[in-house]
């Protein structure tokens, strides 16, 4: 299983993992521990292991000026009571690189990569699927609270792999 993400640069991401730690501690919310600190460009899909060279291959085929391309992370919100997450500023050109990254893969990889009919909606998960909607309130009553405001400059799409326990990069294209 992979995934195309903009992966958080380390600092920011420490950070991230902290906020992801208190979940855990405090609800086992453990399945956003799994990943680095991300921005989902293509949701997780399944392709079958002998192409991942190709994949590769792929995605340092896709070119990107990210000269412009600067992420502004503002704060905390959440999806029903069911996934908290760091909020990322409306960005235009983020959402065309999303556009640009999903007719790249569709057009060379073919139907391993689906288009996503859902409204884009860039986001960095604290906890998702595991944390129950009873321990929302609480969780939120903490994160609604905090102030959280950092900025990064897009610099490559990460290639992302699901292993025996987590999600490793395994490839970008910058």
């Amino acid at each position: 299983m992979y995934y195309f993400a903009i992966v958080c640069p380390e600092q920011i991401n420490e950070k991230i993992q902290q906020f992801k730690q208190w979940m855990k501690d405090r609800f086992g919310c453990m399945v956003a521990m799994k990943s680095p600190a991300h921005i989902t460009l293509i949701p997780p899909f399944w392709l079958a292991n002998e192409l991942e060279i190709e994949l590769i291959k792929t995605l340092q085929l896709l070119s990107i000026n990210f000269a412009s391309n600067k992420i502004d992370l503002d704060g905390f919100s959440h999806f029903g009571k069911r996934v908290l997450y760091i909020q990322v500023k409306e960005n235009i050109l983020l959402s065309d690189l999303k556009n640009q990254a999903e007719r790249h893969f569709m057009e060379r990889i073919g139907d391993a990569i689906k288009k996503d009919d859902r409204p884009f909606h860039p986001h960095i998960t604290i906890a998702n699927r595991d944390m129950k909607p009873a321990h929302f309130e609480k969780a939120w009553e903490h994160f609604s609270n905090k102030k959280f405001r950092e900025s990064f400059d897009i610099n490559s799409i990460s290639l992302l792999k699901l292993g025996q326990a987590k999600w490793s990069v395994i490839g970008n294209n910058g």
